[in-house]
């Protein structure tokens, strides 16, 4: 008999083994990355074969730091995203931000201490909109919305409508200069991925947007200060899209107030795309890497081809209405296992 038992618990224990990986495999199959990198390979594929610029080094460096920007913001924002909190608003704070950065420079700051007040300028601006979700109970869709206008509006005011230019040249070098042959731009990007990938993963305090997207009260009552999150990540979102700013300001040696248009909708779709949920819970840093690469190729991908950049906006907001409900059919499937 109890070998009988023996040789049923080794059969048993093999099973388990195969279903686990089984398991395992068909979670890599399910995996939003997984489908994006594949279709990410076919893209690349097709314009590689199709045009004679896309693989060029030139056309690599244009497109990876053309990125830089929107992949910079996009790491925050996926980590607000993933506890539920949206921002419409980084855009409307990079212009805001680093106009009032270049116009503090332009009136005898110091390059060190205008970059400074730019910086703190966008914390202060995405602190902004913490307060209004946390003290006036708005939904973060709203209260960003709102700020989003708010913040492009006075943006327009302190610059009346013209060009900030004639940017210190050691600024301009923030944005300009290079390391070991690579743009700093690039070298911005990679730095905050990195980084963005191991504070969600290994610092309690940002892992913990996976608890708060999935259930705020739920995170309440296990004793998660909700609010506290809100306040550091909108602060940190804020930060960032300032940083964002000074690196395109310093690239391009000016700014104004339409800087940074489009690139709040542009990033909601690659953070969906990249399977962060619009609902909270779901995300990851890669995932979110892979969605504003994808964006970005489909935006190279219509000037190599020659095709009408007012197609851009067209294909953008198809891409969102689909990556919605991609998402929402998701999380359906989900909740019916």
């Amino acid at each position: 008999m109890s070998m009988n038992a023996e040789t049923l618990m080794e059969v048993i224990q093999k099973k388990e083994k195969t279903l686990e990986k089984k398991s395992f495999f068909r979670r890599i199959l399910e995996a939003r990355e997984f489908s994006l990198i594949l279709i990410l390979a076919v893209i690349v594929a097709a314009l590689t074969l199709s045009t004679d610029t896309f693989a060029s080094s030139a056309n690599l460096t244009v497109m990876l730091q053309g990125m830089s920007v929107d992949m910079i913001i996009a790491v925050p924002m996926a980590i607000s995203l993933v506890a539920g909190n949206i921002d419409f608003s980084v855009g409307s704070n990079l212009a805001l931000s680093s106009l009032i950065a270049c116009m503090a420079m332009n009136n005898g700051a110091s390059t060190i201490t205008g970059m400074l007040i730019g910086l703190v300028s966008g914390i202060l601006l995405g602190l902004l909109n913490a307060l209004i979700i946390n003290k006036f109970r708005i939904t973060p869709l709203v209260a960003t919305m709102g700020t989003w206008m708010a913040y492009k509006g006075l943006a327009l005011v302190i610059s009346s409508g013209s060009t900030v230019a004639n940017l210190p040249d050691g600024f301009k070098s923030f944005g300009r200069a290079k390391l070991f042959g690579i743009p700093l731009p690039i070298v911005y990007m990679v730095c905050v991925v990195i980084l963005g990938m191991f504070v969600l993963k290994y610092i309690d305090f940002f892992n913990r947007a996976y608890y708060i997207g999935g259930n705020q009260a739920s995170a309440r009552l296990a004793g998660m200060n909700t609010e506290l999150f809100t306040y550091v990540s909108y602060g940190l979102t804020g930060f960032m899209s300032a940083f964002a700013g000074l690196v395109l300001a310093a690239r391009l040696g000016a700014v104004s107030q339409s800087a940074g248009s489009g690139l709040e909708f542009r990033n909601v779709v690659a953070l969906l795309i990249g399977g962060v949920s619009m609902d909270g819970g779901e995300g990851t840093i890669f995932g979110a890497v892979l969605g504003v690469t994808l964006m970005q190729i489909v935006n190279n991908s219509l000037v190599l081809l020659d095709i009408n950049p007012s197609w851009t906006q067209v294909i953008t907001g198809s891409i969102l209405v689909l990556s919605i409900a991609i998402d929402k059919a998701s999380r359906m499937k989900k909740s019916a296992r």
